[in-house]
């Protein structure tokens, strides 16, 4: 493989792993967000009387915030080891370009 292709490889995997840390910051931070609606919404249904209808809804909704959250939690990790993988290559590539210039120099 050239040294060119390695490091444009790396430069693109970095760019993907930054892409997935950011979509996972906004869902991690959506999911943040929407949890405060929804009490805020069992609180506005209990005092019109829907207490038991929206305490099971409001369950659902808190397990599938709580999954989403995970899954983008996970997201946001296999972002950052794969940003961190991609940035070993363009390191590697780096070093062996410099050697190559010294041997050739």
């Amino acid at each position: 493989m050239e040294i060119g292709a390695a490091m444009n490889s790396g430069l693109q995997g970095m760019q993907r792993a930054n892409q997935q840390v950011s979509q996972a910051s906004q869902e991690i931070a959506s999911a943040s967000t929407s949890g405060r609606n929804d009490v805020q919404q069992q609180d506005n249904a209990n005092i019109n009387g829907g207490e038991v209808a929206t305490e099971a809804a409001a369950e659902t909704s808190q397990s599938v915030t709580a999954a989403n959250t995970t899954d983008s939690l996970v997201s946001l990790n296999q972002g950052q080891t794969n940003f961190e993988a991609n940035a070993q290559t363009v390191e590697t590539a780096d070093e062996i370009l410099g050697t190559m210039i010294d041997t050739n120099a």
